[in-house]
């Protein structure tokens, strides 16, 4: 009983972290320096070598407090051979970010996909476009060249081109013509690596992404595409409220830029009906897509 709090404890730390990592990324790392509680499992362990990665060396670009921290977790009790895995991608991924090594080295295949597209967005973090996309490019490639391809391969893929496109997207306007370009590209990969490590839920997702891209872009007939695909996929999914709030959010953004006022306004109540039956928490955390999508009006 002792060690399920525990492991309770941890995962609310955990669940806290990433949810601040982001906008708060100085006040987590001093989370994670001097307040982090103890890890109960090696998946736990596993988890800190992941977020000490991404938050110190993507966001913070704090290459010597990462390896210390890692350091410290190379002789920690649950550090199991799995763990050791993880430490061996990790210290790979900031040696690419920091530019000690330009490729993977020294891991086995499966293993160097996960550091160069880790390395990949860390690079991207530090606006370094092109070595981002050529870091993917290079993983995407060791990926294709394994006899037998497993979801796991594809997964970290998957995962860094999403979070990569929409770092670009965020950019809004002070995006350059090259991060647009990289952007669609990186959110078409996503979809293609979603297709072969997840399940309908991701790739909807993948779909939304696709949508607010090319919508960001000006391109609004593929958006108009990709969000008819999202809510395609939720409707025969029979998909909870939470993710039918955004597929109609997405269509409603294509349809107000397309100044097509009657569509806008369907989407915009079918949102509303969405909202209206999803839990308190889901209501919360979608308030603010609620209110940006009805307050949109056409010309």
């Amino acid at each position: 009983m002792a060690t399920s709090r525990a492991a309770t404890v941890f995962d609310a730390f955990m669940a806290r972290a990433w949810n601040d990592h982001a906008t708060r990324s100085d006040a987590v790392a001093r989370r994670l320096r001097m307040r982090t509680p103890p890890p109960q499992t090696p998946d736990q362990v596993a988890q800190l070598v992941r977020l000490v990665v991404h938050l110190l060396g993507e966001h913070l670009s704090r290459f010597d407090d990462a390896r210390w921290r890692l350091d410290a977790l190379r002789t920690h009790p649950l550090a199991d051979a799995e763990v050791q895995s993880a430490l061996k991608v990790a210290d790979v991924t900031l040696d690419i970010g920091q530019g000690r090594i330009d490729t993977a080295q020294g891991l086995a295949a499966a293993q160097a996909v996960r550091a160069e597209a880790a390395a990949a967005a860390l690079c991207l973090g530090r606006g370094q476009v092109l070595r981002a996309e050529q870091l993917l490019t290079r993983a995407r490639e060791r990926v294709a060249a394994l006899s037998a391809a497993t979801p796991q391969d594809h997964r970290p893929l998957a995962v860094a081109c999403n979070n990569m496109a929409w770092t670009l997207h965020d950019l809004g306007a002070q995006r350059s013509t090259e991060q647009t370009a990289a952007m669609l590209r990186l959110a078409a990969a996503s979809r293609e690596h979603w297709a072969r490590a997840g399940g309908w839920l991701e790739i909807e997702r993948a779909e939304y992404a696709l949508a607010l891209t090319h919508l960001s872009a000006g391109l609004h007939d593929d958006a108009w595409r990709h969000a008819g695909q999202c809510l395609a996929v939720c409707l025969h999914h029979a998909a909870p409220p939470y993710e039918l709030v955004y597929a109609h959010e997405a269509m409603a953004r294509v349809h107000h830029a397309r100044r097509e006022a009657g569509e806008l306004a369907h989407h915009a109540q079918a949102l509303r009906a969405a909202f209206e039956r999803m839990s308190a928490d889901d209501q919360t955390a979608c308030q603010g897509v609620r209110d940006a999508v009805l307050a949109l009006r056409t010309p």
